[in-house]
């Protein structure tokens, strides 16, 4: 027998006990713009009819009005969509969306058209890697191969990751380079290059691209894409409104690092977005941005004010993966849902030590809900980073695992209102599974959290510097933690910890001294074995004893991991799921339409 439920990405009730406040797109649309680039009459000449549709969306985005929708046909669209107005209203609304059945991708490279010859710099030539001049025009203006990732311009606003200044990767051009699809590794040096098949080198002085093919073959025989801009779909004005993506892919992006205004699809300081079944991928930093913050050089203003104009977006479904920093990000994100995404291997870039890393990474949060995602396989960057002066911010029913990150699975960093964490299943973390500094009031409850190197969930207050919260007044309650090298991890005993079950415990951690202090007094230790199958997405977990463990029920929590209510009463069983450790297979993943983890190899593009 197993369970599953598709209510994980159903709303849930914020921290405050509101519900949130979740809107819809009401709009009739009353007309249809067609983009055709495989059409043999296409033209930007043309009315956009589907008989005479356009050769570009950028054309469509040009004359597409409130209550009008651009409809995309197949193809590779090789552009950045600048939409010039948005909608007015949720009746009103602007629609990008690929035609029903098309497979329309918005790339940002093109095929790299020249002559190879074998590689040589200065003097030596190579056997097995080969070069090519590039035009001019990479190495002027914003051009991805013009600029490294990350700037002086923006290490002055980064002050927190100028110890990383001069480094790799933030030293490399912002350049990716494709072979048939497959991404390859740029280095900064060109004697590494021919010892890492799959590799290549920008000679900036002499406008060469040096690469190293994967399989060692004669790059003619293949067919290479740079990137030649950074922005996919990115509004010209800052703040449009009520504009709807979806059912589109968006892919080869070459952005740079700095924290806001880098996304490839980009809100661009806008406000109610619907951003929905996309895939965003192979993208050089981040693939999917929503902050209210566009330039810190000129943003800084209160904060109260942004949230009033910005934010209400609704980000569901998407596909999100391969992006070098993180996959969804914002600055200042108010009043926005992010539920039900498929993000993976996010954080190849290595650059975790900036501070700017995560699959999900929003700061400046209010009455934010990060609900029912599938999170897995990011390094060096955490699965969810929710990130200064959060306010009334909820992460629940997330299933998050194989993540590497100094900060571990789900960061909560540096507040001191309500916040929660609560439902999550978090597993095969190098790292800590539930990971918080500076907060105070943030309410840690019914998570499973199992498989990690470190503790299974920590506090910890920064000392180096004064921060917004003190680490207390903090409660953990109800939690599973099993197998993890120490369950718990405080740096002050001003919080409440109890009610949690503890299994696989390592001699190192010392309950009954850990009870001394005042914390877990009624918790209790379980032999619990619990079991993945990631064949099908698969829990099973179970108790070595009769005892019905149960726990006091908090007023807040009412429903589970799969959004099932749990059963009147005071009490409730600890953990995720209403029903305890029964003997039954939960199947976890059950997001609408989530596809495997890419097998094809590193980089691939699927």
């Amino acid at each position: 027998m197993s369970i599953q439920s598709t209510e994980r990405t159903s709303p849930a009730c914020l921290p405050d006990g509101t519900q949130f406040g979740i809107w819809k797109d009401r709009t009739d649309y009353v007309r249809a713009y067609y983009v055709d680039q495989q059409h043999h009459e296409a033209a930007d000449e043309n009315p956009g009819s589907e008989d005479a549709p356009f050769l570009t969306i950028q054309r469509a985005a040009e004359v597409v009005a409130p209550g009008e929708k651009v409809l995309i046909k197949t193809g590779i669209y090789r552009e950045w969509i600048r939409p010039r107005r948005g909608g007015t209203g949720m009746d009103a609304m602007i629609s990008f969306e690929a035609a029903p059945g098309a497979r329309a991708i918005i790339r940002g490279s093109r095929v790299l058209e020249g002559r190879w010859e074998l590689s040589r710099w200065p003097a030596r030539i190579s056997v097995d890697s080969w070069m090519t001049r590039l035009p001019e025009e990479f190495f002027a203006g914003d051009h991805p191969f013009a600029l490294v990732n990350t700037t002086e311009e923006d290490f002055e606003i980064m002050r927190w990751a100028r110890a990383v200044r001069g480094k790799v990767p933030h030293t490399l051009r912002r350049a990716m380079v494709f072979q048939n699809g497959r991404r390859l590794t740029q280095l900064s040096s060109y004697e590494d290059m021919h010892r890492v098949p799959g590799s290549f080198w920008v000679d900036a002085e002499e406008k060469r691209l040096h690469v190293n093919p994967f399989g060692r073959c004669h790059p003619d025989t293949q067919q290479f894409e740079v990137t030649e801009r950074q922005y996919l779909f990115k509004p010209m004005l800052n703040g449009l409104g009520f504009l709807r993506i979806r059912g589109l892919t968006f892919d080869h992006a070459g952005n740079g690092f700095v924290r806001s205004g880098n996304g490839a699809v980009n809100t661009w300081g806008g406000h109610h977005w619907i951003i929905e079944d996309n895939t965003v991928r192979q993208i050089n930093a981040v693939g999917v941005e929503i902050g209210a913050w566009t330039n810190e050089h000129v943003d800084r203003g209160p904060v109260e004010e942004l949230e009033e104009r910005t934010g209400d977006h609704i980000v569901r479904r998407n596909h999100v993966h391969d992006c070098g920093t993180g996959g969804i990000q914002g600055t200042v994100v108010a009043r926005s849902l992010l539920a039900g995404n498929h993000i993976h291997d996010c954080g190849w870039q290595e650059a975790e030590p900036y501070w700017e890393t995560a699959g999900i990474k929003i700061l400046y949060t209010n009455s934010a809900l990060v609900q029912g995602n599938h999170i897995h396989h990011c390094y060096a960057a955490p699965g969810i980073w929710i990130d200064f002066i959060n306010r009334n911010t909820r992460v629940c029913r997330n299933l998050v695992h194989h993540i590497s990150s100094y900060h571990g699975a789900i960061f909560f960093e540096a507040s001191n209102a309500p916040n929660l964490i609560d439902n999550n299943i978090v597993h095969q973390v190098n790292g800590s599974g539930i990971y918080q500094h500076d907060c105070d009031l943030l309410l840690i409850a019914h998570n499973l959290v199992f498989d990690c190197s470190t503790a299974g969930i920590r506090m910890l207050k920064n000392k180096d510097r004064d921060r917004v919260g003190l680490g207390k007044n903090n409660r953990v309650i109800n939690n599973i933690v099993a197998e993890c090298a120490v369950p718990v991890d405080y740096f002050d005993s001003e919080n409440t910890s109890d009610h949690n079950i503890f299994a696989g415990l390592d001699e190192s951690f010392d309950l009954e001294a850990w009870r001394a202090r005042g914390l877990d007094r009624s918790s209790r230790v379980a032999d619990i074995e619990i079991s993945v199958d990631p064949a099908d997405r698969s829990m099973a977990w179970s108790a070595r004893t009769d005892e019905d463990l149960r726990v006091p029920r908090h007023e807040l929590l009412s429903s589970d991991f799969f959004g099932r209510p749990h059963p009147e009463g005071k009490e409730v069983s600890p953990g995720p799921f209403t029903e305890g450790w029964t003997p039954i297979t939960r199947r976890l993943l059950v997001l609408p339409g989530e596809c495997s983890r890419i097998p094809s190899g590193p980089g691939a593009t699927e």
